[in-house]
């Protein structure tokens, strides 16, 4: 009996997750398409049922990650600019450098893209796009003049404060970069900022 189209979402699903969180942690060329499966629990096999390459399921892993983001999540509740902070807050966090939730597969896997083919580096480019669109459509929401100028400020600013805390093997340190990224970006979306920018 042929299984039906939900049941291959389902399984398309499960194989795209494994890949997440196994390209977050160990890169592109650590990964094989056999520890990928392992992890999604099904055969070898079974992957070219869903796709033709790694670097397929790389570029759509990028893609598949960045809908899963709590950002992506709640972009549709963002109400006012204590939520927007909220949410910088905690892509800023131990806890999201740490791996521990979804991770933003535009930081996780900033340097390990600029190493594949054109067609990732297009579908992360295109991640980055709608998440900056995306911001700034919010903040123009919540009545911000400039709104993809500060939108840029923001979104390099957390990719890069996260992409590096991560490298770091000192906590203090992990820890001071986050403090200082959260506190200026308040700062930078603070009322008397915003009118002056």
């Amino acid at each position: 009996m042929p299984y039906t189209l939900e049941h291959k979402s389902q399984s398309r699903d499960r194989i795209l997750t494994a890949a997440v969180d196994l390209f977050c942690r160990f890169g592109f060329d650590q990964i094989s398409i056999t520890r990928v499966m392992k992890q999604a629990n099904m055969t070898h096999g079974a992957f070219y049922a869903h796709f033709k390459s790694k670097s397929e399921l790389y570029a759509l892993a990028i893609r598949h990650a960045a809908m899963q983001s709590l950002w992506v999540k709640e972009q549709h509740n963002i109400s006012n600019i204590g939520h927007f902070t909220t949410l910088i807050d905690a892509y800023l966090s131990l806890a999201h450098v740490n791996q521990l939730g979804a991770p933003c597969p535009l930081a996780f896997l900033v340097t390990d893209v600029a190493h594949c083919n054109d067609a990732v580096r297009e579908s992360y480019q295109q991640t980055f796009q709608a998440m900056l669109t995306s911001m700034s459509e919010q903040l123009t929401a919540l009545g911000l003049t400039h709104s993809y100028s500060l939108a840029q400020q923001i979104l390099t600013r957390l990719v890069g404060t996260v992409s590096i805390a991560r490298t770091l093997a000192d906590k203090d340190l992990q820890q001071s970069l986050l403090e200082n990224s959260r506190r200026d970006l308040h700062q930078l979306l603070a009322p008397t900022a915003v009118l002056h920018k």
